[in-house]
């Protein structure tokens, strides 16, 4: 048995959003670099603003911009350092937390890098 269960807590917050990678890119006519999307993958979780607590403990390496991910399914090692696009806005996935051991969560911090045009 988990120490802590957040079915509830996810059910409730859950959202949807897509999960891009950044395949090679080319070079527009101008010169200038661009990279091409992969195939977008739709996950749900829910994806929640970092608390004030939590960016003073990260030392000031994040914002309060970038949000945190919490799913029941793990994301493939493949979809790490991938982007999360998400009321339009994108996020770099970063820095999963595994809480398998007392919890029935994935934890992920998601980066923001900017709006989707």
């Amino acid at each position: 048995m988990k120490l802590y269960n957040f079915t509830r807590l996810i059910s409730k917050y859950k959202t949807t959003f897509d999960i891009v990678s950044e395949n090679d890119g080319h070079y527009d006519n101008g010169g200038e670099w661009l990279t091409d999307e992969g195939k977008a993958i739709t996950k749900q979780g829910a994806i929640v603003p970092l608390s004030e607590k939590k960016l003073y403990q990260l030392g000031g390496t994040y914002t309060a911009q970038d949000r945190e991910l919490y799913m029941f399914e793990k994301l493939p090692d493949a979809l790490l350092n991938c982007y999360a696009v998400y009321r339009g806005n994108r996020y770099k996935i970063e820095q999963e937390t595994d809480y398998g051991e007392y919890a029935d969560v994935y934890v992920y911090v998601l980066r923001r890098v900017s709006a989707v045009d």
